[in-house]
């Protein structure tokens, strides 16, 4: 999008509201403590003007798609800190800063101490890591070997839900052209708890050799975090033409031209033995951004409401994360949708609560982390070093992909979990001007609840919510633009979350869990 089309907008929408009809009169809020005509005159400072310049900067090319650590994340962290602090907010990152940094080292495996191993018999093929595969997650150094599976045609998400998959070395053969659905079947794979994920690629050579390249050289970004450890499955990902020779080589591509879901056990004659030993080849650091609006009242204020929402992306083509495929010669992911627009949703409710003047009875944050992209990293490292107690956090409300698809709803994650989702209910039946309704999670198979910064919070004893548009072809492409977003969606969805985030902060009972999803949300998720 033109400088020039961007300002034209900006005039066009300059005397709109959120795009609909004038709204009707508001009822009283729930609250006692608010003026409702200041509350109003607040959420009404939220206009798709405002939003369309914001995510203009945020999702502009010369943030280069906001890498987790990169130039244009730091550009978007000081924007975002500058805005804040223009508008009256407090710092509240480290040493009395807008910022909270964290440590991350780039890490990848190395070429010597890395393989997979098929051996049947007598014959014996050690697959050593080269240009054609690498790695990430947890390398110990240590050789992994256990019965392996399958996967590959059509299946989808919901059929791995359905797997056991504890204990196992999982090869899943990847069809190219479904790069969304490839991403959300890893995901799914890796909530099975197997034990290696082996992702057998059949696309673009040369440029499947260059991401290669570019992890080897300058390594994954890792975060150090003190008493957290590293989790989940090591994930190697490999060209087919790694296994070319291998006369233990499964018939890959039977797998993935299948016109129907394929889960299948290796024959347990094949031993598969995965091996990856990590070198470090940088230090570095990635920022998240906090500010704070201060309560009023003397006991309360020492609680917060958290308002979050990820500034990072996953960069360019090429950086090897996200499956990020240049698309003729525009190679920048600039994740307008993913998460430009929860992050302009954001910084939009800071200016609305700023405007409050410190009238809420709890404090308000306003938390933009980084690392989202590399597996929540920087929630993950504020829920582990909080710069507000988080004991005294009282609620999250987390917004990732807010102006996309339906433009009249929502999707908001986590209802059924705590009494927040009638506390929402309440807040939208106050709030028929805003023409949106917060539905129900329509994907639960996908397990979006934990895969979005709020679940740092939820697993640590915070009630959450997430609003969440879904995702769409141009998820973690370089056509997630700017020309594709709906403006009014995001005005309309930042009022209803400014409205909520005032009547929780307002509301004198703090949030309660449902004592079924706190058993296995946080106390199972802190089970040794």
């Amino acid at each position: 999008m033109t400088t020039r089309t961007v300002v034209a907008l900006v005039a066009m929408l300059a005397l709109a509201g959120c795009g609909h009809a004038p709204p009707a009169p508001v009822p009283k809020p729930a609250t006692p403590y608010a003026d409702d005509l200041e509350i109003r005159a607040a959420a009404d400072a939220i206009t798709p003007a405002a939003v369309l310049a914001r995510l203009s900067v945020i999702a502009d090319d010369s943030m280069e798609g906001r890498n987790t650590p990169s130039v244009g994340l730091e550009k978007t962290a000081h924007y975002l800190a500058a805005n804040y602090q223009r508008w009256g907010l407090q710092p509240a990152g480290d040493s009395g800063t807008w910022f909270q940094r964290y440590t991350i080292e780039r890490v990848r495996p190395a070429a010597a101490a890395s393989f997979l191993q098929l051996r049947q018999g007598t014959t014996t093929t050690t697959l050593r890591f080269d240009q054609w595969a690498t790695a990430t997650g947890p390398m110990t150094g240590q050789p992994i070997s256990a019965p392996a599976k399958l996967i590959g045609g059509t299946a989808t998400s919901a059929d791995i839900a359905a797997l056991n998959l504890a204990g196992f070395i999982v090869f899943f053969v990847q069809q190219p052209e479904r790069a969304t659905i490839n991403a959300q079947i890893v995901r799914a794979i890796a909530q099975q708890h197997p034990l290696v994920i082996v992702n057998v690629v059949a696309t673009d050579a040369a440029a499947f050799q260059a991401r290669v390249a570019t992890a080897m050289r300058e390594g994954n970004p890792r975060p150090i975090v003190a008493g957290v450890a590293a989790t989940g499955p090591l994930v190697i990902t490999a060209h087919d033409t790694l296994f070319a020779g291998d006369v233990n080589r499964p018939d890959f591509r039977a797998l993935r031209e299948a016109h129907h879901p394929v889960v299948m056990n290796v024959p347990s004659a094949i031993t598969v033995t995965a091996q990856a030993t990590e070198e470090v080849v940088s230090t570095g650091s990635a920022p998240n951004v906090v500010a704070v609006v201060e309560g009023n009242d003397s006991l309360l204020k020492h609680e917060y409401v958290i308002f979050s929402a990820h500034m990072d992306h996953i960069g360019r083509a090429g950086d090897g994360v996200g499956g990020c495929t240049a698309k003729g010669a525009d190679s920048i992911c600039n994740g307008a949708d993913d998460d430009g627009s929860g992050t302009t949703g954001v910084m939009s409710i800071a200016e609305a609560v700023a405007r409050l003047k410190g009238r809420t009875h709890r404090s308000i944050v306003i938390l933009n982390v980084s690392g989202e992209e590399k597996g929540l990293l920087g929630s993950a490292y504020f829920a582990a070093h909080p710069t507000v107690p988080l004991a005294q956090v009282v609620a999250d409300i987390n917004m990732d992909m807010i102006g996309r698809n339906n433009p009249d709803s929502i999707v908001v994650i986590g209802k059924e979990h705590s009494d927040l989702g009638a506390t929402l209910a309440g807040v939208q039946a106050s709030h028929p001007e805003l023409h949106l309704t917060a539905a129900d999670d329509i994907w639960p198979a996908e397990n979006f609840y934990s895969r979005s910064d709020h679940f740092n919070f939820a697993r640590m004893g915070v009630p959450v919510l997430f609003f969440f548009n879904g995702v769409h072809p141009q998820y973690h492409q370089p056509d997630d633009e700017i020309s594709l977003i709906d403006t009014s969606k995001i005005c309309r969805v930042a009022q209803l979350a400014f409205y909520l985030g005032v009547t929780i902060a307002d509301t004198p009972i703090r949030p309660k869990w449902n004592p079924a999803s706190y058993q296995q949300i946080v106390v199972e998720q802190r089970a040794p």
